[in-house]
C-alpha cells in the first residue's frame, strides 16, 4: 500500500488514502478464561503478540508482492 498516513505512534498506525487498495488478515480467536492465573494470562499474552506478529508479517509481505 503506497498510498498511505503513516502515524508516528508506537504501533505505526496508518489510514489508507481513499481509493487506496490493502488488504485484511485475521486468526482465530484467542480465548482467555475469566479465571485465569496470572501465569496463564502471560502465556495467553505471549499467544497474542506472536499472532499479531505472525498476521502483520503476512500483511506486509502480501502488500509488498502487489507494488
Amino acid at each position: 500500500m503506497l498510498k498511505k498516513k503513516l502515524f508516528a505512534s508506537w504501533d505505526r498506525f496508518l489510514v489508507p488514502y481513499p481509493f487506496s487498495r490493502g488488504v485484511f488478515y485475521w486468526g482465530e480467536p484467542i480465548w482467555v478464561s475469566r479465571d485465569a492465573t496470572e501465569a496463564e494470562l502471560e502465556a495467553k499474552r505471549r499467544d497474542l503478540e506472536a499472532e499479531l506478529n505472525r498476521i502483520t508479517a503476512l500483511a506486509d509481505e502480501a502488500v509488498k508482492r502487489e507494488t
